[in-house]
């Protein structure tokens, strides 16, 4: 499947947040949004101002999942993921995985409408290499999954795809109206750009929260950072992953917003879907927002 490396860094200019909490069976988090396959774009991640440029990087590990039977709308079902090296079938565990934003292990799923997006973390499961989270859909119809992880024996970041489920009879349709506002549990987001998005040329954005119309400051950290921006491309095989630069969160106490902001580089055109997640109240949010790029 074809490669897509995109530049995205990003800045988050907040005044400050709490600690990641994680769950007891696996962390999911999904959108309340109005066999395995290379994946895509490598964001250009770094801290305390450093850039780095995203390279295209052959994929060493392997995913799969398990049940592959058809997902139902609702209904919560077990999910086994299984990763191993590419070259020899080895099982991968934790011990073979870089810790990235709090993590070893993130999957990043989204349906084919692109509207039901899930940020999840397994845990280890009965046998080395294997992982279960529960899942549960909105939507009768397979979802695409991401698995975002950095092996020890590279140290490069890797996007890992494959799809859970099986299709739905009819083709999904992807809203392509351009959105640059949500509002989510009483929460309003807006995003805003400097300039019209094109194919290749950066572009600075930021999301403003409000609440009751009034600047909102209580952001958390979440995986220790003040937002996660993911976005997937209309041709359902490419994915924008923007990780926060800069000063991260460092006490419980610590508190964000209310605006975010960081600039992304597309490398093609087309539309894009984008979910910002944020943390309020022990509670993860996820606006959702779409724009085009030329």
């Amino acid at each position: 499947m074809k490669l897509l490396h995109t530049l995205l860094v990003t800045t988050i200019l907040t005044t400050g947040a709490a600690a990641y909490a994680a769950g007891d069976h696996a962390e999911g988090h999904g959108s309340k949004a109005p066999a395995a396959a290379a994946s895509v774009s490598h964001d250009a991640m770094g801290h305390g101002g450093d850039k780095m440029e995203a390279m295209a990087i052959k994929n060493t590990v392997k995913l799969t999942l398990e049940p592959a039977a058809a997902l139902e709308a609702g209904k919560t079902t077990q999910v086994t993921v299984k990763l191993s090296a590419v070259t020899d079938a080895k099982p991968l565990t934790f011990d073979d995985l870089k810790e990235a934003h709090t993590k070893k292990l993130h999957l990043l799923i989204v349906d084919p409408s692109l509207t039901d997006y899930h940020h999840i973390h397994p845990v280890a499961g009965k046998n080395p290499g294997e992982y279960v989270f529960d899942f549960t859909p909105l939507k009768n119809d397979s979802y695409r999954v991401w698995a975002d992880v950095i092996p020890v024996a590279t140290g490069k970041q890797e996007y890992v795809q494959t799809d859970m489920g099986t299709s739905a009879k009819e083709k999904a349709n992807i809203d392509k109206t351009t959105s640059m506002a949500a509002t989510v549990d009483g929460y309003t987001f807006t995003l805003a750009l400097d300039d019209e998005p094109k194919a290749g040329n950066p572009v600075m954005a930021n999301v403003t929260v409000t609440k009751d119309g009034q600047p909102f400051t209580q952001l958390e950290p979440v995986m220790g950072a003040f937002a996660h921006v993911v976005g997937f491309t209309e041709d359902y095989n490419s994915i924008l992953h923007v990780h926060p630069m800069g000063k991260e969160p460092t006490s419980d106490n610590e508190r964000g917003g209310p605006k975010l902001e960081f600039h992304i580089e597309p490398e093609k055109a087309g539309f894009v879907k984008l979910f910002a997640q944020v943390r309020i109240g022990g509670k993860d949010i996820f606006a959702p927002f779409g724009i085009t790029v030329k």
